[in-house]
């Protein structure tokens, strides 16, 4: 057994240590598709939203503009995002992504080892935790 440490009554410790976890479980599956967790939750916001500024997949994503475009520059090179300036938020220097073809086809792969990650999870914790756990942390998001 372990000795109790300060951090043991941390909030913060225990979010990010769980994150830290849960990330590595999926990572460990997208990997297989070539996609970090960011990046298919970059592909599956622009296949919802079909087009999105910068601003708004950061926005949506609770992500800070300078590690979002880490994570689209990659995929933007092997074709999966696509980007048009002026036809986001009414300002020409925006730019606008959408997913490429080849995106929709590399997300709808991505899609069996998200949901073999989402089975791994759920086996781990239970179905009601999972979505008990989803809830809570949801719960959370700052009000805008």
């Amino acid at each position: 057994m372990r000795e109790k440490t300060r951090l043991d009554l941390c909030n913060c410790f225990a979010a990010r240590q769980a994150a830290r976890h849960i990330t590595r479980l999926y990572e460990r599956h997208l990997a297989n598709a070539d996609l970090t967790s960011a990046q298919f939750s970059i592909l599956v916001v622009l296949d919802e939203k079909r087009r999105a500024s910068m601003s708004e997949l950061a926005d949506a994503l609770v992500m800070d503009r300078t590690t979002l475009l880490r994570a689209v520059k990659p995929l933007q090179r092997d074709g999966f995002v696509t980007g048009k300036r002026g036809q986001a938020e009414g300002d020409p220097r925006q730019v606008s992504l959408s997913l490429s073809a080849a995106g929709r086809d590399r997300l709808k792969e991505a899609m069996t080892r998200w949901l073999a990650a989402q089975r791994e999870f759920e086996a781990q914790v239970g179905p009601a935790r999972a979505a008990r756990m989803r809830s809570d942390l949801f719960s959370l998001e700052q009000p805008a």
